[in-house]
């Protein structure tokens, strides 16, 4: 008898192996989730900006047992609400200050938030759109990484999850526990990333309710009670870090980081009008390649609510922040639940009335998974530090190769199959791009690189700007010298003192002498860290440092 060719043992593998996906279980959904947003966690250094600090707010917050007034080097950090922190510090006391420990709960977030997007679409839609909703978010590389990061926004997005859609629950029910469950996560939301937690998700709703003729249910008594459980949630902290920084929180917050950013762009990060779509369509890859086909489903789930719903939701903070000055890539992720709710009814209506549709929406994430492999090559190529990492790209043959099977399964067998071997290629992708690719990549940043200078206790200084890395990484605060007059007191008092900076500050520093002990790009960006101390003729004594 002959044996089976590698080509029939490839068939074998995607008919019987992968199991399609109207079979997939839940604990299957959910312990991909858990594999996919912890595994490799705390593998990759704190080093991105946002994320160092972040992580070294909680640790501060921590040491010093503070539960109000979050400070960064020792000073005021008024760009954020404090419930990220409060997990940092939970997690830190667990598994200790380091990567793993300050990302912990933001993976926790990012598994709650596939869960309860699940639960509510098989609730009120079906279990086919739940498994591809949450499927669509799983496949999502954006997603994912987002979740992975010590920063505000897997709170921000979970909790407003979980308010719009409890509240949709209360809508289509009328039930007070519905209602109190909304309150409160909408208002842990707000003490993720301030009033937009509200701003946003009421504005849809308002929306929904109005178009769909549910308004009446907004005008009951028992949205006092909601409002006032929001108040009651979220108000105190607010109030008592306006009192304790004399309102230099409110005022820095509320109005810079908030009201200023959505004027006008800040820190170079503006765009075009049309950024913030293409970031949602890109963010929600490979499954949002079928988004075209919302449309044609529209009139298959255009009288279930929570498609109703997921919609407005999708639409308006899109167009918010698409108007907003300042756009970044985290933005609009508040949405990609319910993208995916609508991505997930689609996949299902097309898996179960058009097995042989599909093939355009293959083709075209063929072309940009190849675009995304010669993309990951020219990035690598600019970096000088990750010349002897080019391998590392080939991860993106991955999908490439899985999409091409999808090609080939959709056209002899239909689109369900096809989907069954994209969402295998695009989880082994994530998986090893996540927990092996990004964290040997980011092994070669600045800090890691020329942390292990200073010695511990050492005081480190900092001249203007430099890597808040830094701070997470060493054990005392860094003392900031912001002119040229202090560094050299500094020089004259202490040569061998270190100094952070970066090197286009050095330009400046003309006619003091220095000695560069370290230059190391930072990775993606242009910057050049380094670090530097007195340099010291020999004969001469440290008088030629003091200022004139």
């Amino acid at each position: 008898m002959r044996s089976p060719s590698i080509k029939q043992k490839t068939s074998w593998l995607f008919t019987s192996v992968l199991t399609p996906l109207n079979t997939f279980t839940p604990q299957l959904i959910f312990i991909s989730a858990a594999l996919l947003l912890l595994l490799g966690l705390g593998a990759a250094p704190v080093y991105i900006l946002d994320e160092a600090k972040n992580a070294q707010t909680a640790r501060e917050m921590l040491e010093q047992k503070e539960w109000i007034v979050p400070t960064f080097n020792g000073t005021l950090r008024s760009h954020k609400p404090p419930l990220h922190y409060y997990f940092m510090q939970l997690s830190y006391t667990f598994f200790g200050v380091n990567a793993f420990g300050a990302r912990f709960f933001s993976a926790i977030m990012g598994w709650l938030t596939v869960w309860i997007t699940w639960y509510f679409v098989k609730k009120f839609i079906g279990k086919q759109e739940a498994s591809w909703a949450a499927v669509t978010l799983l496949l999502s590389t954006h997603f994912l990484f987002e979740f992975r990061l010590a920063v505000p926004d897997p709170y921000l997005i979970f909790f407003v999850t979980a308010g719009t859609l409890c509240f949709h629950a209360y809508v289509m029910e009328n039930r007070m526990k519905w209602l109190m469950l909304s309150a409160i996560a909408i208002a842990l939301a707000i003490l993720a990333k301030g009033p937009v937690a509200l701003a946003l998700p009421g504005l849809s709703v308002i929306c929904w309710t109005l178009m769909t003729k549910r308004f009446p249910a907004l005008l009951s008594f028992r949205m006092i009670l909601y409002f006032l459980t929001i108040l009651a949630v979220a108000a105190p902290w607010y109030v008592a870090v306006h009192i304790a920084t004399d309102g230099a929180f409110s005022r820095e917050f509320f109005f810079t980081h908030n009201v200023g950013r959505f004027k006008k762009p800040m820190e170079d990060h503006g765009g075009n009008i049309a950024l913030i779509p293409v970031i949602v369509f890109t963010g929600l890859l490979p499954l949002s390649v079928f988004a075209v086909n919302i449309f044609k489903s529209k009139s298959h789930f255009q009288g279930n609510a929570l498609w109703q719903l997921s919609l407005y939701v999708a639409v308006i903070t899109i167009l918010f922040f698409s108007i907003s000055g300042t756009k970044l890539p985290n933005y609009p992720m508040s949405c990609y639940p319910f993208v995916a709710i609508l991505v997930g009814c689609c996949l299902a209506r097309l898996t179960a009335y058009h097995p042989a549709g599909g093939r355009d929406a293959l083709w075209v994430l063929l072309f940009l998974s190849c675009g995304l492999f010669v993309g990951g090559f020219v990035a690598l190529s600019f970096e000088k530090a990750l010349k002897n990492m080019m391998m590392w790209p080939l991860i993106f043959l991955i999908p490439i190769i899985a999409t091409a099977i999808a090609l080939r399964q959709q056209r002899k067998k239909g689109i369900g199959p096809a989907l069954v071997v994209i969402s295998g290629g695009y989880a082994l992708f994530n998986l090893v791009a996540l927990s092996l690719a990004y964290p040997a990549l980011y092994q070669q940043n600045p800090v890691a690189k020329t942390v292990h200078l200073f010695q511990p206790g050492e005081q480190v200084y900092a001249y203007k700007r430099y890597n808040s890395a830094y701070n997470f990484y060493l054990d005392n605060p860094i003392i900031v010298l912001s002119d040229k007059k202090s560094l050299q007191e500094l020089l004259a008092r202490s040569p061998n003192a270190k100094i952070i900076s970066r090197e286009n500050e050095l330009a400046g520093l003309a006619g003091i002498p220095i000695k560069v002990i370290a230059s190391e790009n930072d990775l993606f960006e242009t910057p050049t860290t380094v670090i530097f101390c007195a340099k010291i003729p020999s004969g001469y004594e440290a008088s030629i440092f003091k200022a004139e």
